[in-house]
């Protein structure tokens, strides 16, 4: 009896022991449920987290593996031109790769050597002076684009560098002329039509601007490049809506939207819609936080919307990168002045006004060249001021022109000689004469 009431007890101590280990293990499940979904969100934080580390990761050894490839085929191409040094194909292959490395002045000499090796193979020309202008001497790659052209009248990438040097110094009458004389062998390139628009766009030519890239659309649907200056053209046009309709399309298309949607930023903060321009800007500079004119047009929208505060925070990281740009240094100085620190305001507000007044010499003889391009005295101007400002191979391209129009102007010859022995490059005689007629 004793036996059997003690081993009851016991039975029942042990079913009193379950029961409680029981609930102790149900209740640490339930704290481990709840503490799983609380922390829900910050596991997701983190596993995105190490999949972006291991996306940057995968990234980083990609891009090493491409260094060490440059890098063994520039060796490569290097011990190819010690082996074979007078072999322009050699000194070419090089050259391209230093180009690729951003090597512009290894690359210029090597592109030099292969043009001095064989100087009747064009494409040697037109590849020194791409060169040459992404080396900043702009006044020697027009000689080359010229050269390649004597030498093959009908080479187009000669043509389209050509022309691109005209349109940006304001030559458009000579762009124009330049590559309609391409449009007979070339009239399917997408390209040509492309920079035919460009030219006309300057001349505010809008109609022929349309046209003309149309024309380039329907032979490149796919061109990504098409569709900003086709909704530049619109907006100048004062046709704001076909212009959004454009972008809208483009945007959908692209891979990288960046220039379309800032063109889009820009348009909406015109017609009074800021919101539209922020989450435009916002989403250029969630990828590049750098982005200048996506920070310009931050700073126009917050603006718009009453946030001093926030577009001079935008502002001044464009004005400290890029002072001259879209006039952010008069648009910074009276916000400041708005928020009362009238002081630094005037002072930005001054030095802007400044600015615009020293680059008014410079605008308004550049309009007057694209009215009357065969203008001695404003291509004159124009040289002497370059030379002034110190824009050496602006001065040259000027000065040359002059001499070219006027050959016995004395004032020209004199310029170029110092604007040549400035840059380091000699007076000769072809410095003279190949000049095109404007």
């Amino acid at each position: 009896m004793k036996r059997s009431k003690i081993r009851v007890e016991t039975e029942e101590h042990k079913r009193i022991v379950e029961q409680k280990r029981l609930r102790f293990l149900l209740g640490l499940l339930a704290f481990v449920i709840l503490l799983g979904i609380v922390s829900l969100p910050w596991q997701i934080r983190i596993r995105r987290h190490l999949a972006l580390l291991h996306q940057q990761e995968l990234q980083r050894q990609a891009l090493q593996r491409a260094q060490e490839q440059m890098n063994l085929a520039l060796q490569q191409a290097a011990q190819e031109v010690q082996l074979h040094p007078n072999d322009p194909a050699a000194h070419a292959r090089y050259a391209a790769l230093l180009e690729q490395q951003g090597r512009f002045s290894e690359a210029e000499e090597q592109w030099q050597k292969a043009v001095l090796l064989d100087p009747k193979d064009t494409n040697l020309h037109v590849a020194y002076a791409a060169c040459l202008d992404g080396n900043g001497k702009e006044d020697v790659a027009m000689l080359e684009y010229e050269r390649a052209l004597r030498l093959d009248p009908n080479n187009l990438r000669a043509a389209l560098g050509l022309a691109l040097r005209y349109i940006t110094l304001g030559w458009n009458q000579n762009a124009l002329a330049l590559l309609k004389r391409q449009l007979k062998a070339h009239g399917d390139s997408s390209k040509l039509h492309e920079t035919l628009a460009m030219a006309y766009f300057q001349l505010t030519r809008l109609s022929e601007a349309e046209r003309e890239l149309l024309k380039a659309q329907q032979l490149d649907p796919h061109d990504p490049s098409i569709f900003g200056p086709l909704a530049e053209v619109y907006w100048t046009a004062n046709n704001p809506q076909k212009a959004l309709v454009t972008l809208d399309q483009a945007i959908a298309q692209v891979s990288d939207p960046t220039p379309l949607l800032l063109e889009r930023a820009k348009i909406y903060n015109t017609i009074g819609q800021p919101d539209k321009a922020l989450l435009d800007a916002e989403t250029v500079l969630r990828q590049d936080p750098h982005n200048l004119e996506a920070l310009f047009q931050k700073g126009r929208a917050l603006q718009f919307k009453g946030d001093l505060r926030g577009a001079i925070r935008a502002w001044q990281l464009v004005y400290d990168s890029a002072p001259d740009m879209d006039n952010v240094g008069l648009l910074l100085g009276r916000a400041l002045i708005a928020l009362g620190r009238r002081a630094a305001g005037r002072e930005l507000v001054q030095e802007s006004l400044q600015r615009m007044r020293d680059a008014d010499e410079w605008q308004s003889l550049g309009r007057q060249i694209m009215n009357a391009p065969n203008s001695v005295p404003l291509h004159l101007r124009l040289a002497q001021y370059y030379l002034r400002i110190g824009n050496l191979p602006r001065a040259i391209i000027e000065f040359r022109a002059v001499c070219q129009l006027d050959p016995h102007n004395a004032a020209g010859r004199e310029g170029l000689k110092i604007a040549l022995q400035k840059a380091g490059r000699p007076l000769t005689e072809l410095s003279l004469a190949t000049t095109p007629s404007h």
